[in-house]
């Protein structure tokens, strides 16, 4: 039996309980539990949560494996990396305009931002800000899940950054993320108090 298969699955269920918040922050991560959670063995969850060490999502040490925590200023410094990456993107962009098809408004919030924010990396001449901005949607998909409950009118911001032109769009990504560093205290308590 090929164990790619059970990996990939193994990989895919982990990241996915993460993204959605499911293990609040700083909770420990039982192998085992999530073996069994998972139908696998506990090998290929080692294995995943490896991976997802290395990719930020999970902190690993002496102690095992657990959620990393947030704090204020970690979330401060994550948004504004995340909104380096896009301004160093749009300006590496291959084309001088920006044309997104928007996405149903019924779409998640964490989503529309995830379908934006790749969709201006994709646009970049260099592969690399492509893969850093989907870690930094990973990492950040969980607080961007509970953004409606502390930010108003989200929905609206990112429909308005699909249809803006290019120097509009760097505007509006410049509010985009004032908006969420000022209310990462906010986030982080709410983010917290979703977790218990």
């Amino acid at each position: 039996m090929n164990p790619a298969p059970v990996f990939d699955r193994v990989y895919a269920g982990l990241k996915q309980l993460l993204r959605a918040g499911a293990i609040g922050p700083g909770e420990r991560l039982d192998p085992a539990a999530l073996a069994e959670r998972l139908v696998a063995s506990i090998t290929p969850v080692r294995d995943a949560l490896h991976r997802l060490a290395g990719e930020r999502l999970v902190e690993a040490g002496n102690d095992g494996f657990a959620i990393p925590k947030t704090s204020e200023p970690d979330l401060r410094d994550l948004y504004d990396w995340n909104s380096q990456l896009l301004r160093i993107a749009l300006q590496t962009s291959l084309s001088s305009s920006f044309d997104y098809a928007i996405r149903p408004s019924s779409d998640p919030v964490a989503q529309q931002a995830e379908h934006l924010f790749s969709a201006i990396a994709a646009r970049s001449s260099n592969r690399e800000h492509r893969l850093a901005v989907e870690a930094v949607n990973d990492r950040l998909h969980a607080v961007r899940l509970i953004e409606p409950a502390i930010l108003t009118g989200t929905d609206e911001e990112y429909q308005a950054m699909a249809a803006a032109d290019l120097r509009t769009l760097r505007n509006l990504l410049g509010s985009y993320h004032r908006r969420r560093i000022a209310a990462a205290p906010q986030l982080v308590r709410r983010l917290y108090r979703g977790s218990n």
